[in-house]
């Protein structure tokens, strides 16, 4: 309560009660008679009003006159009251879902979210609910899970078939010609060794001269082996096989042909045997077990999830990449007019809802903050808020009760 107006009412009261003395010692003279009605009509009318609104907080000069203190002797009916008012009729639950219902939410919602991306706030937002969410999400349960979907995805693969496709694939491919060139480059590298030549040359002379003839072949072998060295046989072989190896390298070569021919029907007959489907699912089951799926999808997955947050929280992810994704998810969604009036719809529902479960805690809320104060700490505060219109009463009811004194005393004379 504002002390002026506090001032002011006792005032106008004490203008009152001094004129109603100051003019009785002249209650001979009319028009003091006259003036002193007015005076008279002021003090009982200041009085009243002061009784009444003293009367609302407290007992007038603390004497318990009966229906004074209104407020602190009614503090649980005015409570009730007030509860009741705020809670059923300014703030009741349809007029709070009617002033929902005025605000297009889900759109305000985009809106904010749009105007907020590119800022500064808004990256330390996408920031750390990104780091979040990639914190939270529950490794332990998602290993097993695909432990054991691998597992079954394992256990679903024909390994027959996978072979046979496999085969198929090298094939059409020319993977067994690339095999066959290997083996050549391998098998020309190794004869043009100084070693190789000289271990072929000694080879083909022991094998001459452990050839058992007799007569004239005898006598020709022996003039072969006496006129080629080692060296000579050895160079002499190295270049039979270097030139078998260049006929080997012509794609048209029917030997070469011929090779590539009896591969393919070596492995689709190896392949179609029981054995090697027995041995190639016996091979996947150990591979399943070799493998170790659950620590390495649990190492995995905790490399991964460190690998996102150290992403997250550079300058690029915010900006590059999540902020792109949501605007064009944001513009997708305001094209789709069903699916924000559903979820315009959803957040209503949801927002009523809430509204029916909670209402009454507003009338609660209030009771509690009320029940905080004692009686002299609310008065106080009362007096604060409205003290100083309640104290206008008291100047008002000076100033009507002097006009009306006048009125009075004009009419007492005119009657007289």
């Amino acid at each position: 309560m504002k002390r002026n107006t506090r001032h002011i009412a006792t005032v106008s009261l004490a203008v009152m009660a001094a004129g109603f003395l100051i003019t009785i010692p002249f209650d001979s003279i009319a028009w003091v008679r006259f003036l002193r009605s007015g005076f008279e009509a002021g003090l009982v009318g200041g009085l009243a009003d002061w009784f009444a609104v003293t009367a609302l907080f407290r007992h007038p000069l603390g004497i318990p006159i009966p229906h004074t203190a209104i407020l602190p002797n009614n503090r649980e009916k005015v409570t009730k009251a007030l509860v009741s008012t705020v809670q059923n009729d300014l703030l009741s639950k349809q007029s709070i879902r009617d002033k929902l219902k005025q605000f297009a939410i889900a759109t305000r919602l985009l809106d904010g979210v749009e105007a907020r991306i590119r800022t500064e706030e808004g990256t330390r937002a996408i920031t750390g609910v990104s780091g979040f969410v990639v914190r939270s999400f529950p490794l332990e349960q998602l290993g097993p899970v695909l432990e054991r979907e691998i597992g079954r995805r394992l256990e679903e693969v024909d390994t027959a078939a996978l072979a046979t496709g496999l085969v198929e694939y090298g094939f059409a491919r020319n993977w067994d010609g690339k095999a066959l060139d290997f083996v050549l480059d391998f098998a020309e590298e190794y004869i043009n060794r100084e070693s190789t030549v000289r271990q072929l040359g000694a080879m083909a002379a022991e094998g001459i001269s452990s050839i058992q003839t007799s007569g004239l072949m005898s006598f020709a072998l022996n003039a072969f082996a006496g006129f080629m060295s080692e060296e000579r046989l050895g160079e002499t072989i190295r270049q039979l096989l270097q030139s078998q190896i260049w006929e080997l390298r012509k794609e048209n070569n029917p030997t070469r042909v011929g090779l590539s021919d009896t591969i393919r029907v070596k492995l689709e007959t190896v392949l179609a045997k029981p054995e090697t489907k027995q041995a190639l699912e016996q091979w996947k089951r150990d591979l399943v077990e070799r493998l170790n799926l659950s620590e390495n999808l649990n190492a995995f997955l905790v490399q991964t999830r460190e690998r996102l947050l150290a992403y997250i929280h550079t300058e690029a992810y915010p900006k590059e990449v999540a902020a792109p994704v949501l605007e064009q998810a944001i513009a997708r969604l305001r094209e789709d007019e069903a699916q924000i009036e559903r979820i315009e719809t959803f957040i209503q529902d949801k927002l009523a809802e809430w509204i029916e479960s909670n209402h009454h805690k507003i009338g609660t809320l209030i009771e509690e903050n009320i029940r905080k104060y004692d009686n002299e700490t609310l008065i106080a505060m009362l007096e604060d808020k409205i003290g100083s219109d309640l104290q206008w009463i008291r100047v008002n009811g000076a100033i009507c009760g002097f006009f009306i004194g006048l009125v009075l005393a004009a009419i007492h004379l005119l009657v007289a």
